[in-house]
């Protein structure tokens, strides 16, 4: 297979065997792209590794290398550990309920952020098994051209190793939710794009293990307070905590979340870690916070580098 390889394969799991199986299996349509295949078994109950060793196929054993975190310590670091061990330039991001599609899509991604340094990722489209495209508006931007966009969704993306080290990886404090949007406000900060490829589709079988719509709201003004905290310049910060918090209320409602005494079981949470996001904060410039409206809104057409 011709391009820029090869790449390193990462994926983080937590108690989803079998959709990590058929992520794994999915890995055998990359060939010899695929050099390096690193899975994250964040606190597994059971352990991983002896599940796959027996569920997998040889063909799938050759290059993969386990390790494990236990207790847990959430999809943010099981990411940022992969990426620090991955042994190739690129690496390539899959949720366990992602799967490969077929290798073009891959392949058109490597070439692309390969060929441009100003890029740190490359955005893929979501898709069900067959290849049908989610809908629009559950894409990184609702256009079907390659584009610039704000942020990648974490279900699969490929980034440069060099940047993401560079960059300090996912802050490991927001566990999971978000951690994908601050890291791209940093690299959008350092003067680096994210690009998405609407025809690099990879199939998101959605596993509902471990979906906890109450977690998730929590998680979410949580680490929007965070990351608010982390990036944004003080008068912003001012405006937006008070809105993150307050959104808690909207989607709640939205959602029809029953959710008893949550609001200040986040207080308390925010309360434990908010002197340490504080002694972290490096707020981006106010010309990084507009252009990253401006992506959010217009998507501009990617033709290749500046």
């Amino acid at each position: 297979m011709r391009g820029h390889g090869p790449l390193s394969v990462v994926v983080a799991s937590r108690n989803r065997p079998a959709s990590l199986i058929v992520c794994l299996t999915s890995l055998g349509l990359l060939g010899d792209l695929a050099a390096d295949v690193i899975v994250v078994d964040d606190g597994s109950e059971p352990a991983l590794e002896a599940l796959l060793r027996t569920g997998l196929p040889t063909a799938a054993q050759q290059r993969l290398r386990v390790i494990r975190f236990d207790p847990a310590r959430g999809l943010a670091a099981a990411r940022s550990e992969g990426v620090r061990i991955a042994r190739c330039p690129w690496v390539l991001h899959l949720d366990d309920d992602a799967a490969i599609l077929s290798p073009g899509a891959v392949q058109a991604a490597l070439t692309t952020l390969a060929a441009d340094p100003a890029l740190f990722a490359v955005a893929f489209a979501q898709a069900e098994a067959d290849g049908a495209p989610w809908p629009a508006g559950l894409q990184p931007a609702p256009v079907n051209r390659p584009c610039r966009v704000a942020s990648y969704i974490g279900f699969a993306h490929l980034v440069r190793r060099e940047t993401f080290l560079a960059l300090g990886g996912y802050r490991e404090p927001l566990i999971v939710f978000g951690e994908e949007r601050e890291l791209c406000l940093r690299a959008l900060d350092a003067g680096l794009g994210v690009v998405y490829l609407p025809d690099a589709r990879i199939a998101h079988l959605a596993d509902p293990t471990g979906r906890d719509l109450r977690r998730y709201l929590h998680l979410t003004v949580r680490n929007g307070v965070l990351s608010s905290v982390y990036d944004d310049p003080f008068p912003l910060l001012c405006v937006r905590v008070p809105m993150r918090l307050y959104s808690y209320f909207k989607m709640r409602r939205g959602w029809r979340v029953e959710d008893p005494g949550g609001f200040r079981a986040i207080l308390r949470w925010l309360r434990a870690d908010l002197a340490e996001a504080w002694r972290l904060r490096r707020p981006v410039r106010w010309r990084t916070i507009r252009r990253w409206r401006s992506l959010t809104r217009h998507a501009p057409a990617y033709e290749g580098p500046a």
